[in-house]
């Protein structure tokens, strides 16, 4: 607002300000302090995202957009009261000159008005400095506010994708373990139905004890195809709950169903571990059962052959799946290489090249093993074959043979199980490094 000139004229009678003069003046003086107390409701609630600025986002862009908005809200609340002062004060003065000055008759009203007139002025522009900082002020706040908004905008749709790359991953990577189970669960009931055949043809011929323990294995066998029914039916259950889970996180990206779907896919595998531990004690004692049944008609070293391909059965199908785990996990690390460089991070590349070297080094001994118990098995059905089959005790030469298969396989646990804790340590290494890079 620029400074009021009056004009007068001495002992002449005429109107200063004019009436339109006045009117615009207090409609003006009206707006602004409407806007002072507009700003003021708004910020009479607590900024939340001002407690802690630094720690609102990761994007240092976002941070450094709402410090801006956090001080630009800090000084206009400090404003507030002065800017209130000002236009309570110009406003009075405002009135008094406009009083004074409506007519002019004497040199002693001509000094009142021309006083008032300089003290209008000068309240008009400390006002007008006050005004001008008071609404840079707000233009901080408000670009600062839609920068803020628009960055966080833009990262929530990158961390969109990444969510969706994440739970894509994770999804892939149960749908494989629940294929792998439910594969190895329909080998075991072919085995077992295969098992329960042949008893039931071998419990017609046989009598005293080995029909005692033939009818205990019976009914192991009946047991466990139960339970590995039941697992099945979950398996299928799992894949349904994976199938639903993608299209409400990946194709429709909606977190309340898609978090729905988490929960219930949490429960799901929380119940299958606890029916496959179960499970796998019950194929354990299943195979006692079976190794008290081929004792009771064919000796001591018939057991020792049962206990052997015992460990096999045990360590085999893991390391089958491991192995095959490592080789999706090489192959997919050629993808996740280029993504893990693109970090620019040397420290985070060392690593992972690390964690592909251990994936290589860990598939190539899980290979041997598998082909070591693979040809043990084979042994061991040669063996059966030959000095098993249709005989009614061993041979020396036999007993020496079972005893050498035995020890072989005996020799090889240790290793295996030394290369199950490498394997084990790869996989949490790989999980932590998974968590950091994220």
């Amino acid at each position: 607002m620029k400074k009021l000139l009056v004009v007068l004229a001495l002992f002449c009678s005429f109107s200063v300000v004019s009436a339109d003069i006045y009117k615009d003046e207090l409609k003006k003086t009206e707006k602004d302090r409407k806007k002072v107390e507009e700003i003021e409701k708004k910020l009479s609630t607590d900024e939340k995202d001002c407690e802690n600025p630094s720690e609102k986002s990761s994007d240092r862009s976002v941070v450094t957009e709402l410090k801006i908005y956090c001080e630009a809200r800090k000084s206009l609340k400090s404003r507030i009261p002065e800017m209130k002062r000002l236009l309570a004060g110009y406003e009075k003065l405002f009135r008094e000159y406009s009083e004074q000055c409506k007519k002019i008759d004497s040199d002693e009203k001509y000094e009142k008005c021309a006083e008032t007139d300089r003290k209008v002025g000068a309240s008009a522009e400390v006002l007008n400095d006050e005004k001008e900082k008071f609404d840079s002020d707000i233009d901080n706040l408000e670009n600062a506010a839609a920068r803020a908004k628009e960055l966080n905008e833009r990262n929530n749709d990158a961390n969109k994708e990444d969510f969706k790359r994440t739970v894509s991953n994770n999804l892939q990577a149960k749908k494989e373990l629940v294929t792998g189970m439910q594969k190895g669960l329909e080998n075991d009931k072919s085995a077992f139905q295969n098992s329960k055949k042949q008893l039931n043809q071998a419990l017609k011929n046989n009598t005293g004890e080995s029909a005692a323990k033939g009818k205990i294995f019976m009914e192991g066998l009946n047991k466990i195809l139960l339970q590995n029914g039941a697992l099945l039916n979950l398996c299928s259950s799992m894949l349904r709950t994976i199938s639903e889970a993608n299209g409400v996180c990946i194709a429709k990206t909606d977190l309340e169903k898609c978090h729905a779907s988490e929960t219930k896919l949490e429960n799901l595998f929380n119940d299958g571990n606890e029916k496959l531990s179960v499970y796998k004690n019950e194929k354990n004692d299943l195979l006692a059962m079976e190794s008290d049944y081929h004792k009771a008609g064919m000796g001591d070293v018939l057991i020792k052959m049962e206990n052997a391909k015992k460990t096999i059965s045990t360590y085999l199908q893991n390391l089958k799946s491991q192995n095959e785990y490592l080789k999706q996990q090489i192959e997919a690390s050629k993808n996740n290489m280029e993504v893990v460089k693109g970090r620019n991070n040397k420290k985070l590349t060392d690593t992972y090249t690390g964690h592909v070297a251990t994936m290589k080094e860990l598939e190539r001994e899980s290979g041997e093993f598998i082909k070591i118990y693979e040809d043990n098995l084979g042994k061991i059905e040669s063996f059966t074959n030959s000095c098993v089959n249709g005989k009614s005790e061993f041979t020396p030469e036999c007993r020496i043979e079972g005893d050498k298969i035995v020890g072989n396989i005996n020799e090889t646990e240790p290793k295996v199980i030394k290369y199950g804790e490498k394997f084990n340590k790869l996989n949490k290494d790989l999980a932590d490094f998974y968590k950091k890079f994220q």
